[in-house]
């Protein structure tokens, strides 16, 4: 895994002429609040350390522009700036898997949720269908930076764009799961509709919207 950290760094630095300080805040920051592979702060730095400790890399740069020593060089002072910055925050949202999908399907209701398109919504592109849903449900099941767990369920594409927010019991009062969410994954707040009941009315549409088939939530 250490080198798939490396290599995705990489891939991040392979059209910057150098690799400056600029460059180095900006991969730390990327390490900090948006984590490769859904891997903690610690796996990536551990990653990094681990790379740069090896006497030999086994992959092929020759695509990459920087050579080796530069990018030894770079990824020490990657190290030195995510030190710096220690005692480490949760980044705002990290992908959990769907060891607990079972308990997500039904579980609270919390909103309904608009998606904007996969190549306009970072989260929309994070949905993976479900392995062995029979209704082809998409989810992402989420820690937040507040430390609340939620998961953002939708229908298969191309109608797959109004998703809802569930919880697990026991969470905080939906309102402040809400605002969490909000926060951390910095949509805009008209995208986000508290669910008083199982289907929300769209207000001026005359439309009803109702839950992605095979989700039962218990009670908001």
């Amino acid at each position: 895994m250490h080198l798939g950290v490396v290599m995705g760094i990489l891939y991040c630095v392979q059209f910057s002429r150098e690799l400056g300080d600029a460059e180095v805040g900006r991969i730390a920051g990327m390490v900090l609040e948006q984590p490769l592979y859904d891997l903690t702060v610690e796996e990536q730095y551990a990653a990094v350390a681990a790379a740069v400790a090896a006497d030999a890399w086994d992959q092929d740069l020759s695509w990459q522009p920087h050579a080796e020593p530069e990018v030894r060089d770079f990824l020490r002072r990657v190290l030195e700036r995510l030190d710096a910055a220690r005692p480490w925050r949760e980044p705002p949202m990290r992908a959990l898997g769907f060891d607990r999908w079972e308990q997500y399907k039904r579980g609270t209701l919390l909103a309904h949720v608009r998606l904007y398109s996969l190549s306009q919504d970072r989260l929309h592109a994070r949905l993976r269908t479900v392995p062995g849903d029979p209704d082809g449900l998409r989810g992402v099941v989420l820690r937040l930076r507040s430390g609340d767990e939620v998961a953002l369920v939708a229908p298969p594409l191309p109608d797959g764009h109004d998703a809802v927010l569930l919880a697990v019991a026991p969470h905080r009062p939906a309102a402040e799961v809400i605002e969490a969410f909000l926060t951390h994954t910095e949509y805009e707040r008209e995208r986000v509709s508290p669910a008083a009941r199982r289907t929300w009315w769209r207000r001026g549409t005359g439309r009803s919207r109702a839950l992605p088939p095979g989700v039962r939530p218990g009670a908001s």
